[in-house]
């Protein structure tokens, strides 16, 4: 480490211990890390080094999202953008580091840093259809095809390096294969034996799965539209339950390690739809009860309807903060990407994300080690 002096003399050289270059390296946040690798060789080397990353405080980093360009609508353009709107992309959203079949994959998941993605038009013969990568250690494991997969079932992923350095992927079996997701059970893959298997759904015939879910407490939580209850699996523990909710949820997600929910309602005013949102907290999360944690419709968020938005507010939730008291949503049909601070009741534009934007997942880097021995 080279400082100068004040006199423009020549540098004296400050010198620290490695283990402790490291330690203060591993309290840096993952963006300043990224600042730091500009220096010089020597420090991308040091900031690149595996036992730095592992260490450092990893928080939400930005948002991939997809665009249908307009020359081309059969394919999709995939983009990065930094929770702060600011600076270049910190994750570069092309995935040069995937086999060239890989890298315009959908990504269907995030967990915890790591995406479950869907390759795009994939026959048999030419490889498996799922595979989960990390951008963060640029690296990635194919999943091996199932029968469950070969229709369009929905899939969903499941990873706490906290709790485990072992993945699951989950393809929920649609038992009616209508609009409405009827399940009638899971199909499990391991990372941990490398293979998928089969368990029947204990939830009762008719159980209808929504769109959401996250993976908490090592227990993968869905929602169920129409319904006032969160459906929950455990699969170590071969646990199917349901968790009663005062609203049916639009939205779940985990922030300073409890379980939140989003609830949004349309109302019309002046001709024009206002959405509100009700924001849930599960406090308590063994004895399942809710508490309400903030309330607040789209007027009140933006005053008078934005000229950009068009007729409506459109609002979607699509991520909660992990740390922090922020939902990010777009809103508009130019869907504008923004932060809301709940505490501060302070709303803050982040990205245009386009009109022809299909999908906007937020990204966690992770540096642990996921991938079992021998890839």
């Amino acid at each position: 480490m080279e400082v100068r002096s004040s006199s423009g003399k020549e540098p004296r050289v400050l010198r620290l211990p490695g283990d402790l270059v490291v330690e203060i390296l591993a309290r840096v946040p993952y963006r300043s890390l990224c600042r730091f690798k500009l220096v010089s060789r020597s420090w991308r080397a040091l900031c690149s080094d595996p036992a730095v990353r592992r260490r450092c405080p990893q928080t939400l980093s930005g948002f991939f999202f997809r665009t249908m360009p307009l020359a081309t609508p059969s394919r999709y353009d995939r983009h990065f953008v930094n929770a702060s709107g600011r600076g270049a992309p910190m994750v570069d959203p092309s995935f040069s580091f995937l086999p060239a079949g890989h890298r315009d994959a959908c990504i269907i998941d995030p967990c915890n840093g790591l995406l479950l993605c869907e390759r795009v038009g994939t026959r048999p013969h030419f490889g498996s259809r799922y595979f989960v990568c990390n951008p963060a250690t640029e690296e990635w494991i194919d999943l091996p095809d199932t029968e469950a997969t070969a229709s369009f079932p929905t899939v969903r992923l499941g990873f706490d390096p906290a709790v485990s350095s072992h993945f699951r992927v989950f393809v929920l079996v649609d038992a009616k294969a209508t609009f409405e997701l009827h399940l009638a059970g899971i199909e499990i893959y391991s990372s941990e034996n490398g293979a998928w298997t089969y368990r029947q759904t204990e939830w009762g015939d008719g159980t209808v799965a929504g769109w959401n879910s996250v993976f908490f407490k090592g227990t993968l939580h869905l929602t169920s539209p129409d319904s006032s209850s969160l459906l929950t699996v455990d699969i170590d523990a071969n646990k199917w339950g349901e968790i009663p909710t005062p609203r049916d949820f639009h939205f779940i997600g985990v922030s300073q390690g409890q379980l939140h929910a989003v609830h949004i309602s349309n109302r019309c005013n002046n001709h024009n739809r206002n959405n509100r949102l009700s924001i849930w907290v599960l406090e308590d999360y063994a004895g399942q009860q809710w508490t309400l944690k903030h309330e607040v419709d789209a007027m009140q968020m933006f005053g008078r309807l934005p000229g950009s938005f068009g007729d409506f507010y459109h609002l979607k939730v699509h991520a909660i903060h992990p740390e922090h008291g922020l939902i990010f949503l777009t809103a508009g049909k130019l869907r504008s990407l923004m932060s809301y601070n709940m505490d501060e009741k302070k709303v803050r534009f982040i990205w245009i994300l386009g009109e022809r934007n299909v999908s906007a997942c937020p990204y966690v880097p992770c540096f642990s080690d996921w991938l079992p021995p021998g890839h």
